[in-house]
């Protein structure tokens, strides 16, 4: 039903564009001029003249825009013939070079065609066959009038079809706003005017902006040009202003004939490279510098998808579609955000990423991309903290792998090789916090900072206590790694100050309930935290099990379980004698 739709949507736009081009104009002037008529209504001026005034100075604008190109355009073609001389000399020195080499090939080709005709000579044509010509009878005056007159009319019509509809819309757009609001269902009227909030601002910023980055590069063109003396620079100022509404490619369809118009000017090649150098550091500039900083928010559409949506609203509608590709595309994706049904859209064309960041992270271990996943983490490390990046991106992807696994979607080498993956990036993370360790040790943190980390059962327990020790050495607490069997160890060893039992769900609790009961034997007075990973549900019968296995207190977070291990171990801990703490040590950091 969705695809039968979307054709039918398609078809209509396609057989009645002359009508759907005028109103989707209209509404981008609308966009464009609703904040002047909006600011004008603000200063208890009429809505009517404030319609008037905005309407007046658009047209000013390009009334007097049009009248500069129009004449411009007359200029060029008056001294057109006087470039064709030149014209002919750079042509003539561009040939010579390129005929040494092409000239060789000409005859190599020539002489294979000889020998392909020689050997399958072509079927002679049939004679007795003569010559049809086809003769136009004579024009009459009505057909002359309308092959004259039509060109220019249906213009002008279009022209001052959206004029109106301009002014109408202005004038009513409260109304229109309502009616919409009503049309689309009262029920949803919260949500329908953030859409339409949201596709209004986009767009209008949008068109605000680019009008001002495109008539700064404009301006820019038409004085660097002037400099380089290329005539008519101003032509091509107005041009490049217009051509750069075009995304991506406006910009050298306006930047191809002032370069076409130096080479046949002058009689050297610098001033075509200063042209096309010229064009080249303004559009660099306007992408790199001007429009993050002027744009302020983005669009909502990648880069990908707006090539794509302007290649589909040019086979739509044309030359009109290249202009109108970047609002309509837009507006389309602002419907898939808020309508449900249109989700598609959002996820089709929106630049925002459409996978949760450990999904990108599972995705990337299940290609076998270390690189693509390693840079997942550090781009997380960069925004966030380590607690939070395990908390948020390195648990839940290890926890969806056992959940394939569980459900037979993952064999066990895959399994096996994500998991070798994520030990070997904590393993370089420990590596990598070698100095810091070192820095405990010249600071004397006394050996009863240790915080024990143990695994429940199995790999991935042993994973994740190794992942939970990297990050509470990174937020300055020392740790170590015994096995679950290992309570006697803990029994000689008074200077731990807690114990952390990492167990991953859905399996965790009976085998963190046996762990537990270890560790607690002779041990009643150290703190045991048991950290079922990202658990999910009903979990007051699990504390409830663990509880009279001995544990002090379940966490589902890493953030959770360090903040508990500060209360219990961090003050006394990190009280190092003023006298004693040496430069760089945890005190003075």
């Amino acid at each position: 039903m969705a695809l039968f739709t979307t054709v039918i949507v398609v078809t209509v736009l396609k057989v009645a564009q002359d009508v759907f081009i005028p109103l989707a104009l209209a509404i981008l002037c609308t966009f464009l001029l609703a904040p002047m008529v909006e600011s004008l209504t603000r200063w208890h001026i009429k809505r009517l003249i404030a319609v008037i005034v905005s309407l007046a100075l658009g047209l000013a604008l390009i009334v007097g825009l049009g009248t500069l190109v129009f004449n411009q355009f007359a200029d060029l073609a008056k001294e057109l013939p006087s470039y064709q001389r030149q014209l002919r000399t750079n042509l003539a020195q561009f040939g010579g070079a390129l005929r040494g080499g092409v000239a060789e090939t000409t005859h190599a080709f020539e002489e294979l065609t000889k020998e392909i005709d020689r050997v399958a000579p072509s079927e002679p044509k049939p004679r007795g066959v003569g010559k049809v010509q086809v003769v136009e009878p004579p024009a009459t005056a009505l057909e002359t009038i309308r092959n004259v007159v039509g060109p220019v009319v249906r213009p002008l019509g279009t022209t001052l079809a959206v004029i109106v509809l301009v002014a109408f819309m202005l004038l009513r757009l409260p109304d229109l706003r309502d009616r919409i609001l009503r049309l689309l269902g009262a029920r949803y009227l919260h949500l329908t005017t953030e859409a339409l909030n949201d596709a209004a601002g986009r767009v209008s910023r949008y068109l605000l902006m680019q009008i001002v980055i495109n008539g700064w590069t404009g301006l820019a063109v038409t004085t660097g040009l002037w400099v380089l003396h290329v005539p008519n620079a101003v032509l091509w100022g107005a041009l490049t202003l217009v051509l750069r509404f075009i995304p991506y490619v406006g910009v050298w369809m306006a930047a191809a004939i002032p370069l076409a118009l130096s080479f046949a000017v002058f009689d050297d090649w610098t001033r075509p490279l200063m042209v096309f150098g010229l064009f080249a550091v303004l559009e660099l500039f306007d992408w790199s510098v001007l429009e993050p900083w002027l744009y302020g928010s983005h669009t909502g559409v990648s880069p990908v998808a707006l090539l794509l949506a302007a290649g589909f609203w040019t086979w739509l509608w044309g030359f009109a579609g290249l202009f109108l590709a970047v609002p309509m595309t837009v507006c389309a994706a602002v419907m898939g955000k808020y309508i449900p049904q249109m989700k598609f859209l959002q996820v089709l064309l929106g630049d925002e990423p459409v996978l949760e960041p450990h999904e990108r992270l599972y995705q990337r271990l299940l290609s076998s991309n270390r690189d693509e996943a390693d840079s997942v983490l550090q781009a997380a490390l960069r925004q966030s903290s380590i607690l939070e990046v395990c908390d948020a991106i390195i648990v839940p992807a290890m926890l969806r792998a056992e959940e394939d696994h569980d459900r037979g979607t993952l064999t066990d080498a895959r399994r096996q090789t994500i998991l070798e993956h994520i030990n070997e990036w904590v393993d370089e993370r420990l590596e990598l916090m070698t100095p810091s360790m070192s820095r405990f040790a010249s600071a004397e943190i006394p050996a009863r900072a240790a915080v024990l980390c143990v695994p429940a059962s199995g790999r991935t327990d042993e994973i994740i206590a190794k992942l939970f020790q990297a990050a509470i050495i990174e937020r300055n607490l020392s740790a170590r790694i015994i096995g679950p069997d290992a309570a006697e160890i803990v029994k000689g060893d008074h200077g731990s100050r807690a114990i952390v039992i990492s167990a991953v769900p859905p399996e965790a609790v009976t085998a963190a309930r046996a762990v537990c009961k270890r560790m607690r034997t002779g041990n009643g007075e150290v703190p045991l935290f048991v950290g079922l990973w990202n658990a999910t549900g009903d979990l007051d019968r699990a504390r409830q099990r663990l509880a009279a296995a001995g544990a002090t207190q379940t966490v589902v977070t890493f953030a959770e379980c360090f903040a508990l291990l500060e209360a219990a171990i961090a003050p006394p801990i990190l009280r190092v004698p003023e006298h004693r703490a040496a430069p760089g040590s945890v005190a003075q950091a």
